[in-house]
């Protein structure tokens, strides 16, 4: 009586060529698609701003200036037409200070634009964190307002209002919008003529 075999038993040649013959043809139709498809195209998001080349990346525009690394959250052609009322030259009497506080009040949601100061101060001195006034949650913070800036410490104030300034007494500069994307775009537009990119 013959016995019927089992499927381990059965000829495995079939299963065998399966794999290489699905991989090969892969292979196969990926190179095709690679050589018909075309030069691959620059991203629509980056773009050449006075010279400097701009790249946007999940964490920001990001390039090189001056040889520093820069990390925003708006590009400068973004920034470019934005607060042309406003000067932002006159912010660089904080370069080359010895030390910068950057001031604001707690309660304020104004750490999005210190984080973009802070993340790109390697044109300025170092920096410390202070309030403006002696309020709850800056018991551990020094008190630092226009008063405390002289020759060799700056302090820059994150404030927000109902108007749009941006005003430089000396070695303080303060920064007031009406909203948190109005006080980090006024941010980025400073940092960025730090650098010299305006």
């Amino acid at each position: 009586m013959k016995t019927k075999p089992t499927r381990s038993e059965e000829p495995t040649s079939k299963r065998k060529l399966f794999l290489p013959l699905f991989l090969g043809g892969l292979m196969v139709l990926s190179t095709f698609a690679i050589i018909f498809s075309g030069p691959s195209q620059p991203s629509t998001l980056d773009y050449t701003y006075h010279d400097i080349y701009f790249q946007s990346t999940p964490q920001g525009w990001q390039s090189t200036v001056q040889g520093l690394p820069l990390v925003l959250q708006h590009g400068p052609q973004a920034l470019e037409s934005l607060y042309s009322d406003l000067s932002f030259t006159p912010a660089t009497s904080l370069l080359g200070l010895e030390k910068l506080y950057v001031s604001s009040l707690p309660p304020e949601p104004a750490q999005e634009a210190m984080r973009d100061l802070y993340l790109n101060s390697n044109t300025l001195p170092p920096i410390s964190f202070s309030c403006i006034a002696d309020i709850v949650g800056c018991e551990e913070l020094p008190i630092k307002t226009c008063k405390d800036a002289s020759a060799s410490i700056g302090v820059v104030i994150f404030r927000l209002g109902e108007t749009e300034e941006f005003t430089t007494e000396g070695t303080c500069v303060t920064l007031t919008a009406n909203t948190t994307l109005a006080l980090t775009q006024m941010t980025d537009k400073l940092i960025y003529t730090l650098y010299g990119v305006y």
